[in-house]
């Protein structure tokens, strides 16, 4: 999903699910977005980056100033932006770009990184191409899923910011959406072993030390269940993640070794987690049936204090918030 950076992965595959969903679950397509007041936009810190219907990535402050797009995709399709923890860069996904056919239908497109005010595109995706791009909080690596040579399935790799240096982290199977913690010591990610039932892992930030947080049971079909990785707490010490079993997609939350999972949303649709603030606010995406784009909102650990975020209605999922960034000098 941060030198503190606030991480999304969860929901960027969420989309998807929730399409299943709606499909699944007849009443999902009736439900409507809950009603909450709207975050004052004096508690709106930091800058976020998000995609449009068009296309494009677009940054913001966290208030909504300062708008302003930031990739030209053309007829090409950019999203799923992730910040450099200096607030400076951006590296992102995109259909363009020089990579080999996705022989597997993986998803493995460009990776591209890109100043905030625009200029500077550099590709920086492997031959056979890249997804699910997280820039470290340390700044110096940025973590992504790709193709290990002779297998199916997408797993983890880290590379150097201009592509340099690519290396495997050796995780086994389907493995995809890293988020890195706040001190960078750890990956979480989601993995299956071929079943498509996905499930949360952690490992060290050199691809040791991998354990398995969350068991969930088989859905069928395939790739339409289980646990997506989302953003650690500030402290580093809790998950929350988004967690589907016959019936909805909600947002839960589990200590970083896996202990204590626990239920925090009880809507109908899906429900993603995306950022955590230093606050202690959880900013989630919330899909309503098979609407593309979902609305967000925050809400406390425990499920309380909800509030809308009106202010990134037509932004595409998933967003990236940075929360300590500076708002830009030019309309801060």
């Amino acid at each position: 999903m941060a030198a503190l950076r606030c991480t999304r992965s969860v929901t960027r595959i969420l989309g998807v699910l929730a399409l299943a969903l709606a499909a699944a679950c007849p009443s999902a397509v009736a439900a409507r977005h809950p009603r909450y007041p709207p975050v004052p936009k004096s508690k709106l810190f930091g800058r976020i980056a998000y995609s449009t219907r068009g296309g494009d990535i677009w940054v913001m402050n966290a208030n909504g100033t300062c708008r302003h797009q930031v990739s030209h995709s053309g007829t090409g399709e950019d999203f799923d932006p992730s910040w450099s923890p200096d607030g400076r860069h951006l590296v992102f996904r995109t259909s363009r770009g020089h990579y080999l056919p996705d022989e597997f239908g993986n998803g493995l497109e460009g990776l591209f990184t890109i100043d905030v005010d625009g200029s500077n595109e550099r590709e920086i995706e492997p031959p056979t191409g890249g997804m699910f791009a997280d820039w470290s909080p340390r700044g110096d690596k940025i973590a992504f899923s790709g193709l290990r040579p002779g297998h199916r399935y997408d797993t983890l790799f880290l590379m150097n910011t201009d592509g340099s240096g690519v290396r495997d982290l050796g995780t086994a199977y389907g493995s995809e959406g890293a988020v890195w913690s706040p001190d960078a010591s750890r990956i979480e990610y989601g993995a299956h072993n071929g079943d498509g039932n996905w499930a949360i892992w952690t490992m060290s930030a050199d691809g040791s030390d991998q354990r398995q947080l969350t068991h969930p049971h088989i859905v069928f079909p395939a790739g339409t269940g289980g646990d997506s990785p989302g953003p650690w707490s500030p402290n580093g010490r809790r998950i929350a993640y988004s967690h589907f079993q016959f019936g909805g997609r909600e947002v839960w939350i589990m200590n970083a070794d896996g202990t204590h999972k626990h239920r925090v949303t009880h809507w109908p649709g899906g429900d993603g987690p995306l950022a955590w603030l230093p606050n202690g606010r959880i900013v989630f995406a919330h899909f309503r049936g098979t609407e593309p784009l979902p609305r967000f909102y925050w809400m406390k650990p425990n499920g309380t204090g909800i509030r809308s975020l009106p202010l990134l209605n037509g932004a595409g999922d998933p967003i990236e918030w940075l929360p300590h960034a500076a708002a830009d000098p030019r309309c801060a």
